[in-house]
């Protein structure tokens, strides 16, 4: 008897937690409306298909997939990072039966990938603008990321941050590791004090521009081409000597796996879709398609990147988006103390203390690569070591920006009674 009630318990729990046959789950750092057509698309074949889109940002996505009871099919993403974890605990389903041939993928896109993850589109990054934009404010087109830095510029940028955007944290990181942890940070914190807001997402950042909001801003490709095609004002240029963005796709091997993940995965590399990728919603350049503006591609290295995520990304929130309106105060500053005339030796020294003061970040590169504190963050709002040194360094570089911001108004005011008769 107790058998019997045991087994009745079982096929109960089953039947309630198993979903039917004809859904698929999708987690997607994309937008609905890229993602969303092409599900349609593979509907048209099987019309009994019921899917659910679930779009989140990369540390919001990694913490459903970390569920045990997730009902997760199919994850598609530019971030490497949200498959890494699936991979290492092999809870992808294998491509075997696709023919897929990961080995070149990772030959052709020059960087790290993962069994069982399928590469199916790619993009790149660089500096959207609206022409209008500059037109009005007479403003020239950026042209590098160190162009960005020009005072003026001030106060016309735009631009996601890493926390919250997968492509943006590779931009940031590229930048880290082509100039280096110091020269890098200069650059990253040079922009931060042209900017005139940070975007919650990267696609606010399209938004922000084609509205004619902000002049200029670093950008996913796929997002300044869709906005290219209904804005005839709106212009892109790629940043050279970065990496190519590729778009994975796995399907996960969760308690009831959908028998259409690796169907649509199958979809996504047919010739069919290839050839209409870059003209669909999702705006990718297809696997065997050429860039429309050709640059040297320099890989990022994935591992570094990875293993500093957490670190990068809270530093950023602490030094630049926490810090935006010191930060804009303290370049604006030092903007116009470079167009004074005859400063003095002792002044130069001040004003090269300034200088430092506000585009130093809290944290040396030796300090970024103790393990201890990259064991010690993490994207966690709760955690408490994580708590500990971001108050840290937020308040550090406070202290920072302050005393720039004193410095420049002293040395102004010297400037302005020199000029008194």
């Amino acid at each position: 008897m107790t058998r019997l009630l045991l087994a009745v318990v079982l096929f109960f729990s089953a039947s309630c937690w198993a979903k039917p046959t004809n859904q698929l789950v999708v987690l997607t750092t994309f937008r609905l409306e890229a993602i969303k057509p092409i599900l349609e698309a593979f509907k048209q074949d099987h019309p009994e298909l019921q899917f659910t889109i679930l779009h989140r940002r990369e540390t919001s996505g990694l913490r459903l997939l970390e569920q045990a009871d997730h009902d997760i099919d199919l994850v598609i993403s530019s971030s490497l990072s949200l498959f890494s974890t699936l991979s290492e605990q092999k809870r992808l389903l294998p491509l075997n039966e696709l023919n897929y041939d990961s080995a070149f993928q990772q030959q052709q896109f020059m960087q790290q990938t993962l069994k069982n993850v399928a590469v199916f589109g790619y993009s790149g990054y660089g500096i959207m603008w609206n022409q209008d934009y500059l037109t009005m404010h007479n403003l020239p087109e950026p042209d590098s990321w160190e162009s960005l830095t020009e005072p003026q510029y001030f106060r016309h940028l735009v631009m996601s941050s890493p926390a919250r955007s997968g492509t943006t944290h590779i931009m940031v990181e590229n930048i880290l590791q082509q100039y280096g942890w110091k020269k890098g940070w200069q650059i990253i914190l040079q922009i931060g004090g042209n900017l005139s807001s940070v975007s919650a997402r990267s696609y606010g950042v399209s938004d922000t521009i084609a509205r004619g909001l902000a002049g200029i801003g670093p950008i996913i490709d796929s997002y300044a081409h869709a906005r290219q095609k209904i804005f005839p004002f709106i212009g892109f240029k790629y940043q050279a000597n970065s990496p190519l963005l590729p778009s994975y796709a796995a399907a996960v091997d969760n308690i009831n796996p959908s028998p259409y993940s690796i169907a649509f995965i199958q979809f996504l590399l047919s010739d069919e879709m290839q050839q209409n990728l870059s003209t669909s919603a999702m705006n990718k350049y297809a696997l065997s398609q050429a860039m429309s503006q050709p640059f040297e591609v320099i890989p990022i290295n994935q591992y570094l990147m990875q293993k500093r995520a957490s670190l990068v990304k809270q530093l950023f929130e602490q030094t630049i988006n926490q810090q935006l309106i010191r930060l804009n105060q303290a370049w604006q500053l030092i903007h116009e103390i470079k167009k004074l005339p005859h400063l003095s030796q002792a002044e130069h020294r001040q004003f090269n203390l300034a200088l430092k003061l506000a585009s130093t970040p809290p944290i040396s590169e030796a300090q970024a690569k103790d393990p201890l504190l990259l064991d010690a963050i993490s994207m966690t709002r709760t955690d408490f070591d994580t708590m500990k040194y971001t108050n840290q360094w937020r308040r550090l570089m406070s202290e920072q920006l302050d005393q720039a911001i004193a410095i420049c108004e002293r040395l102004l005011d010297a400037h302005e009674r020199r000029r008194r008769p």
